[in-house]
């Protein structure tokens, strides 16, 4: 039975940062259709993205995740799911899902979806610290009504390495919005002038939060070896995070700080793509990277590590250039392949924004997202559930 009223979302935020999950969760907020799902978000801290899901009209409500697990956050969220009552509580993250799926239990949300972004198996921390969450893992997936994964890699992970029943397992790959990063609406020279470069000027670059698992320090490295073999290159280092006053200090320190570029937290992504010559995304660990999904609808050709989901996005020498992660070496040689061979670099940027528009659309996304809410619901209204 379909319920006649709007549904009532609440979604819980990791971070405050553009992230993986935060642009999960955003273009969910401003694509769902309006008269049929009423969003709140919980969000640990007032910043950018808090500001942008207020722009489109979405509530947000301050939620501060501690990094252990808190009797008094928990019992907190259990008293705003009481409060606002949602029909459906969708988290992201580790943390946030095994606070989701406890207070969501406790405080008798109908529906629980817990939504995993990147495997815990090989994230950057250590053995102590991965096995707690996994625990907390195992007793996010016990509670929730399902888990959606972002790429068929973290799925399998789920399944394969800790016996998970396939059954509560959805896979929904993540989608581009190919209208908005459509290479024909780009004007390549804005961002390049903004940044005194000229036209011709070799330029790659790097867009991510600024942690241990998306491969700062690896590209830095890399990039001292190209800057080695073509003098002239420049770099974009997008983004903010923890690691930044790191990043700045080793790029000064090998002496890459006069073609590096900090940019800081930027809207205009598609422009800052459209700028670059070549893209690297030399993760640790990745599920299945917005970055990489952007860069193939601008139509660039990109440098990528083989991890998780990312093989299931771009082939070899046919969409992109996979390296190994962790080896700057070889993400060096890459780089500089693509800068030397126009006709290479030009192949495979082309194929790759086929690729975006016949897989990877946003709207696919959505109705994944939809169909899911829509079974579970019906799930929940027939006699044989209750």
């Amino acid at each position: 039975m379909r319920l006649m009223r709007p549904i009532k979302l609440l979604h819980l935020a990791d971070t405050a940062d553009r992230g993986g999950g935060e642009t999960y969760l955003f273009v969910l907020a401003d694509r769902l259709p309006r008269d049929r799902y009423v969003l709140c978000v919980l969000c640990p801290s007032e910043g950018l993205f808090s500001e942008r899901l207020r722009e489109i009209g979405v509530q947000v409500v301050p939620f501060e995740i501690p990094r252990l697990l808190s009797p008094a956050a928990l019992l907190r969220l259990i008293r705003l799911l009481r409060q606002h009552r949602p029909d459906i509580v969708q988290s992201h993250g580790a943390r946030p899902n095994l606070y989701a799926a406890l207070a969501g239990r406790w405080a008798r949300v109908p529906i629980i979806v817990s939504t995993i972004h990147n495997s815990l198996y090989d994230y950057p921390v250590s053995s102590i610290r991965r096995s707690l969450y996994l625990l907390g893992e195992r007793l996010t997936f016990a509670l929730s009504d399902r888990t959606v994964c972002v790429a068929e890699a973290l799925a399998q992970d789920l399944m394969e390495r800790s016996g998970r029943n396939p059954r509560k397992v959805q896979v929904i790959q993540n989608g581009v919005d190919l209208e908005a990063f459509d290479p024909k609406l780009v004007d390549r020279w804005k961002v390049r002038s903004e940044f005194g470069l000229e036209e011709h000027t070799p330029l790659i670059g790097i867009v991510g939060r600024m942690t241990p698992q998306k491969g700062h320090l690896d590209f830095l490295t890399a990039l001292g070896q190209i800057k080695a073999v073509i003098p002239t290159i420049r770099a974009l280092i997008v983004g903010d995070g923890p690691l930044r006053p790191t990043l700045v200090q080793y790029a000064r320190t090998h002496r890459l700080d006069d073609c590096c570029i900090f940019t800081g937290m930027r809207e205009d992504i598609p422009a800052i793509i459209g700028a670059l010559d070549v893209v690297a995304i030399p993760s640790l660990s990745e599920g299945l990277p917005f970055t990489l999904l952007e860069a193939m609808a601008m139509g660039k050709p990109v440098v990528t590590t083989r991890v998780n989901g990312v093989a299931e996005v771009v082939e070899d020498g046919i969409t992109a250039l996979l390296v190994p992660p962790q080896a700057p070496d070889m993400l060096a040689r890459a780089v500089i392949a693509l800068l030397k061979n126009k006709e290479l670099s030009s192949r495979l940027g082309a194929t790759a924004r086929q690729q975006a528009e016949q897989r990877f659309g946003m709207e696919r996304m959505i109705q994944g997202v939809e169909a899911l809410y829509e079974e579970l619901l019906a799930q929940r209204a027939s006699p044989e559930s209750n």
